[in-house]
C-alpha cells in the first residue's frame, strides 16, 4: 500500500542538517540579533534559558575553548520533540492565533539562499488550516483515493477497510488537533530561480524553527507529517492549497493541546549516531 502517514523525514534529515545555528525559540533569536521581543512572548521552556530581553543586544562570539563555549541555545534544540495523537487533549480551545504567529515568526527567521537577490522572496508558504479546512482537507485525502484505489490497494476489500479506518480518524485521531499547516516549496519564489534541493532545505529548516519554537508553550504537541503521500502530491491537492505546478507540498505541522509532559526526557542522543569527521 503506497498510501502512508508517519512523521516526514525532512524533519529527521534535511532540516537537522541545513537549520544549524538558526534553530532557535524567540528569545535566543533576540539575544543573537537586534529585533524587538514580540508582545506574546513567554518563558522559555528550558528551565536554565534567560527571560531578560531587551531591544537591542549585542553578543560576543564564542570563544573556540571548552570552558567559554556559549550553550545557552541547546537546551531550546533538545526540547524539541514530536508529539503524536495518543497525547492530545480532546475538546480543548483551540490554539490561540497569537502562538500560531509566533511559531510562523520563528520560520521568517531560518536561512534560505533567495535573500541575495533582489525580488526573491522565502520559498516556503504555509497554509495554516483550522478546524472546517482540516476536513476539506481529509475529505479531499478521500476522494483522490477512491478515484485510484487500484493503483495503490491489491483489491478493493483491503481499500474500503483503509478508508473507513481513515474517515474515522477524521473526528477521532485528528479531532483534537486544533490547527494544521500545510508546508509548500515554491519552485521558483522570485526572478531567480535556485536549485530545487536549496528551496526544499530552506523549507525544511523553516519549519524545524516552527517545532523549536513551539517549546516556548508547554501546553504544545507538535509534529511534522508527511501525510498520505499520493494524495498529498496530486493535482487536487495543490488546487486545494493553490499552489503552481511546480511546487511541493512536503506535509502538514500538525498542532494541538497536549496533557502535561512527563518531567522525565527519556530519549537518548548519544553522539556515536552522527557521523562526523574533523579534518585540520
Amino acid at each position: 500500500m503506497v498510501a502512508s502517514h508517519r512523521e516526514s523525514p525532512f524533519a529527521l534529515t534535511t532540516a537537522i542538517a541545513i537549520a544549524g545555528a538558526s534553530m532557535y525559540c524567540y528569545d535566543c533569536l533576540i539575544k543573537s540579533r537586534k529585533i524587538s521581543s514580540p508582545p506574546t512572548a513567554t518563558k522559555c521552556a528550558s528551565p536554565t534559558h534567560s527571560t531578560q530581553t531587551t531591544k537591542t543586544i549585542t553578543t560576543k562570539c564564542a570563544s573556540p575553548t571548552h570552558d567559554d563555549v556559549d550553550l545557552s541555545v541547546l537546551p531550546c534544540i533538545r526540547n524539541r520533540r514530536s508529539v503524536f495523537p495518543k497525547s492530545f487533549l480532546k475538546d480543548a480551545p483551540p490554539v490561540d492565533d497569537s502562538i500560531i504567529r509566533s511559531l510562523l515568526d520563528a520560520a521568517l527567521w531560518s536561512p534560505f539562499h533567495g535573500k541575495n537577490y533582489a525580488g526573491n522572496q522565502h520559498p516556503a508558504k504555509f497554509v495554516v488550516l483550522g478546524k472546517q479546512s482540516m476536513i476539506d482537507m481529509q475529505y479531499l485525502t478521500l476522494e483522490y483515493y477512491d478515484k485510484n484505489w487500484k493503483t495503490h490497494w491489491k483489491n478493493e476489500e483491503e481499500y474500503r477497510e483503509w478508508r473507513n479506518m481513515t474517515e474515522d480518524e477524521i473526528t477521532g485521531r485528528w479531532g483534537p488537533v486544533s490547527h494544521m499547516i500545510a508546508i509548500t516549496m515554491r519552485r521558483q519564489s522570485g526572478p531567480k530561480r535556485l536549485p530545487e534541493w536549496e528551496e526544499a532545505a530552506a523549507v525544511a529548516a523553516a519549519t524545524q524553527n516552527m517545532h523549536i519554537q513551539s517549546t516556548k508553550f508547554p501546553q504544545l504537541g507538535c509534529y511534522w507529517s508527511s501525510w498520505h503521500d499520493a494524495a498529498r502530491d496530486s493535482d487536487e491537492m495543490k488546487q486545494f492549497l493553490k499552489m503552481e505546478d511546480e511546487d511541493k507540498c512536503m506535509g502538514f505541522f500538525i498542532i494541538a493541546n497536549v496533557k502535561p509532559a512527563s518531567s522525565k526526557d527519556r530519549r537518548r542522543r548519544d553522539r556515536s549516531i552522527l557521523q562526523v569527521e574533523w579534518r585540520s
